[in-house]
């Protein structure tokens, strides 16, 4: 039985080991004990230059470049001692005497016949893969280079999703090194809001190899997010082996900018077009049923005032004079609102005291108040003031003061009361009238939604007077709500700068 580094008996003769030598597919050489080369196959004779007796019986380390020699030696004495084949990277003389790069696997065992050590060696010419690695080295430095100066930002993937290129134009956006943006690093300065859709986009574009585009907000040096849209397509070879995905990310954040001021305009022409629509549902109908019913009453009341009673008489004055109170505050609201549009209505703040304010008023609901027999209540400290344009907290109050009598049974009350939270004065008008349902809560200071309720005499609006209340308050640096329960009666806030912090 052969040792276990004996090389399996091949033919006896020389002629027939050189038979079997030129049938193997590469370049042989075969080495004795002293690593002298004895002998090599047709491919080997070519590779080294096509003359066999100018390279036989030299030393094989002869045809090795000097800085490989080492090497090359403790690659013979390690395949002495090992069952596996040695293979290493080295540089051997050609045609040429030039040395071209090669791929070595040597194996040692002993011959049939001689049973002398020796070396087996394969030598593949790496000439054509070099040139291929230099040839992509070669145009990744052209690509990059060009990359660097692209006005986009690109990147570059390995098939795991992990970044392993990013080029200038992303490092400087963000400050960092390309370095530290590799991995997913670079999802450290993506917006936390639009973080988990955008991993979602991007993992499933790698799990189905398919391309993808997504926006989401990038942070830059200076710390703002600006608006980017990525695109990403897969790196397929010929061979159809996938190798990552590359793509671009282009900062949209002034067309995003754009996009919303084209969406203010467009919802302030809504806005606009609702206020017009209102205006002239106002003109059209509300105004004129007040004036049409006032003709109306005055028409009778000339036509028969001969044979009517005393009684009678009054009853049609009394509804004329309410007619005419209601179009006069039409026409009151409708003034101050247009001059608001218009932007003609003057801000002339001041220090003014809520309780002669409210006084004023109560005078002149006084009569509604009886009508109804409603309990006016004013719950305010005389020392509450506000920094305020006294007219626009006039209209405020006699509005949110005329509806709460509107809506409000007889032999209710209304409470106006005030208290001081963060340097504003909270106002409040509360009733114990009929509420508001719920989901019409949403409906009021709305311009662009109609919706008006009668009262709980008949009692007729258009919806105005809280509209023109959220303008005055909001015009004045403060804010108008509301609280309502069905049945349960409403309270109207609304707030103003305290007088004691100007």
């Amino acid at each position: 039985m052969n040792s276990q580094n004996e090389i399996n008996p091949s033919p006896a003769s020389n002629n027939e080991l050189n038979r079997v030598l030129e049938m193997l597919p590469s370049a042989v050489f075969l080495l004795n004990s002293d690593a002298v080369l004895t002998d090599m196959n047709n491919l080997g004779t070519i590779l080294l230059g096509g003359e066999k007796k100018k390279v036989i019986n030299k030393k094989f380390s002869e045809l090795i470049e000097k800085n490989y020699r080492d090497n090359f030696s403790k690659a013979l004495e390690k395949a002495c001692g090992s069952l596996k084949p040695q293979m290493i990277e080295t540089k051997v003389r050609g045609a040429d005497k030039n040395y071209f790069p090669s791929l070595i696997l040597i194996k040692c065992g002993q011959l049939p016949d001689s049973g002398d050590k020796s070396y087996f060696l394969s030598i593949i010419d790496l000439t054509s893969q070099k040139m291929k690695e230099e040839v992509i080295i070669e145009n990744q430095a052209w690509f990059e280079n060009i990359a660097s100066t692209a006005p986009v930002m690109i990147w570059i993937t390995d098939v795991e999703g992990l970044f392993s290129f990013v080029n200038k134009v992303w490092a400087d956006y963000t400050g960092k090194k390309p370095g530290d943006l590799l991995g997913m690093n670079w999802l450290k300065d993506v917006h936390s809001d639009d973080m988990e859709d955008l991993l979602n986009k991007y993992r499933n574009a790698f799990t189905h190899r398919k391309p993808f585009t997504y926006e989401f907000r990038l942070k830059g040096k200076d710390g703002r997010f600006q608006w980017m849209i990525i695109r990403g397509i897969p790196r397929i070879t010929n061979e159809n082996i996938f190798l990552g995905f590359i793509g671009s990310c282009t900062n949209i954040n002034a067309q995003k900018e754009f996009e919303e001021k084209i969406k203010k305009v467009n919802t302030e022409l809504v806005e606009i077009n609702a206020v017009k629509d209102k205006f002239f549902s106002i003109i059209s109908h509300d105004l004129r049923s007040p004036l049409g019913g006032l003709m109306g009453i005055l028409e009778i009341l000339a036509d028969g005032y001969d044979t009517m009673e005393e009684n009678e008489i009054r009853e049609i004055i009394t509804e004329a004079a309410s007619s005419s109170k209601l179009a006069f505050d039409l026409m009151e609201n409708l003034l101050q609102w247009s001059r608001i549009q218009t932007g003609k209505i003057p801000f002339e703040p001041e220090r003014i005291e809520i309780m002669p304010v409210l006084e004023k008023l109560e005078s002149l609901f006084a009569q509604n108040l009886r009508n109804k027999e409603i309990k006016f209540i004013i719950d305010v400290d005389a020392q509450t003031a506000a920094f305020a344009d006294v007219k626009m907290t006039e209209t405020i109050f006699r509005n949110l003061i005329s509806n709460a009598i509107k809506f409000t049974n007889i032999n209710g009350s209304i409470t106006v009361s005030a208290e001081l939270l963060d340097n504003f004065v909270i106002l409040k008008v509360s009733d114990t009238g009929v509420g508001i349902d719920s989901k019409d809560l949403p409906k009021l200071f709305r311009m662009d939604v109609s919706f008006t309720t009668k009262g709980t005499s008949k009692e007729t609006g258009t919806g105005l007077g809280l509209i023109l209340c959220k303008e005055l308050a909001e015009r004045q640096g403060g804010q108008i709500w509301v609280e309502s329960r069905k049945n349960s009666g409403s309270t109207f806030f609304f707030k103003l700068p305290a007088a004691k912090t100007q």
